[in-house]
């Protein structure tokens, strides 16, 4: 039997995950979330429900763990997907020994706008903080969240020229 370049992840042994990083271009800064418990900061994110698009999981994470409204920010970005709005990375995370895929999506928002709030989930205990573009990757917890930002950033800059 021949075997191919490539992996296979039954679905009880993957979870897939939407975000966003969400900038707010004219005050310079991106939406974070910092735990209450641990202090550690990430980009919003969470598991995309049933049915539910990329995009839509995306931006109701973002929704529910900030009380942000953030829509998606069309960026000039490569890649191989077909439609129209595109993710600006997506990327994996073994946890607990389950693949988790996410799908990270950039998009905009008001910095000064009012926050919904009650958003949170029960188990969600999150502050939600707006950070200029030289301190996000110095703030957030984690590497490749860093990267994920630096590279949204890059490409939401560009559609300010």
């Amino acid at each position: 039997m021949t075997t191919a370049n490539r992996s296979l992840v039954f679905s009880d042994g993957f979870v897939i995950s939407c975000g966003t990083v969400t900038v707010d271009l004219a005050a310079s800064k991106v939406l974070l979330i910092r735990s209450r418990g641990t202090g550690e900061c990430y980009l919003p994110k969470g598991r995309k429900d049933i049915g539910e698009s990329l995009q839509d999981a995306a931006l109701r994470e973002t929704w529910e763990e900030t009380g942000v409204h953030a829509h998606l920010l069309p960026v000039p970005i490569t890649t191989r997907a077909t439609v129209p709005t595109a993710t600006a990375a997506a990327g994996g995370r073994m946890t607990n020994g389950v693949l988790k895929v996410i799908f990270w999506f950039v998009a905009a928002a008001d910095s000064t706008a009012t926050r919904d709030n009650g958003t949170q989930q029960e188990d969600e205990d999150f502050d939600a903080l707006w950070v200029g573009w030289d301190e996000v990757r110095s703030t957030l917890t984690f590497e490749d969240d860093g990267q994920i930002a630096e590279a949204a950033l890059v490409a939401a800059k560009a559609t300010m020229r």
